[in-house]
């Protein structure tokens, strides 16, 4: 569906009208099948509306116009330049769940790690604050093919409509389970046969790449800004670190999972 705005109406738009209106008819575009009828049809539109928003009366609007006509969508990274041109100017950010994704999920996982005889790492989130933070762990972990999270203490769960977005659907795949008490959901995986692998920066903790992991494994993290507590440390078998070579000595939680699950699985892939 085109937009309907007749191109003269943006000389009376306010700035923010004005570079919200375009923005969203570019990512109307980037949503549609490239050069379809109807995105040929808007970028249409979108030209005439660049060449009066370059008179504008207000200096910057009228600068980004003529910048922004300069770029010849000959590709869809024209396209994605342009939008980025557009967010700067808005001083927008998107969050990750906001972006298109241009390869496919595939229909089936893509089969666990050899050795692990069906079993792969579990995930264990103790009283995560950040909902973002919890949905981007679900995404690494489905990806790596984790196959079970447990959320513990106040942690979100993906219920939480930012946990959802943040995870992308990884959610339908990966079974969790929601625990008032992280110790009792560390009991029950040691009566599973788990080995549980805390992360944490403390001094006593082994670099990670130098720990031999025994599976099945369950990785614990903790809390952004307190990390775990004594009770949950001292029910880990092992405490792992992540050695860091800058001036900050700690990772974002979601960024730690990431690179841990990468590690454990590395030596039996």
């Amino acid at each position: 569906m085109a937009f309907q705005i007749p191109p003269q109406a943006f000389l009376s738009f306010s700035k923010k009208q004005a570079s919200d209106s375009l923005w969203r008819l570019l990512r109307q575009m980037e949503e549609q099948r490239w050069k379809s009828p109807g995105w040929t049809e808007n970028h249409k539109a979108y030209f005439q509306y660049l060449n009066v928003l370059s008179k504008h009366e207000t200096k910057s609007l009228a600068s980004l116009s003529n910048e922004l006509l300069k770029i010849n969508f000959q590709e869809p990274r024209h396209l994605e330049h342009s939008l980025i041109l557009l967010e700067r100017f808005q001083e927008k950010d998107l969050r990750e769940d906001q972006f298109l994704i241009s390869t496919q999920d595939t229909e089936k996982p893509k089969g666990g790690a050899k050795g692990l005889l069906g079993r792969p790492p579990v995930l264990v989130l103790d009283n995560l604050r950040s909902a973002f933070n919890v949905g981007s762990l679900f995404r690494s972990a489905e990806a790596f093919g984790v196959r079970e999270i447990h959320l513990c203490g106040y942690t979100a769960t993906p219920e939480n409509s930012k946990t959802a977005k943040a995870a992308l659907g990884t959610q339908e795949w990966v079974t969790y389970t929601h625990w008032d008490n992280t110790l009792k959901c560390l009991d029950q995986l040691k009566e599973r046969g788990y080995t549980l692998y805390a992360l944490e920066t403390a001094k006593e903790a082994k670099p990670l790449e130098e720990t031999p992991i025994e599976h099945p494994a369950a990785i614990i993290l903790g809390n952004e800004r307190y990390g775990l507590a004594d009770p949950v440390l001292r029910r880990a078998d092992h405490l792992l670190s992540i050695p860091l070579r800058g001036r900050k000595n700690s990772l974002n939680v979601a960024v730690c999972g990431a690179i841990t699950l990468y590690e454990v699985l590395r030596a039996v892939t």
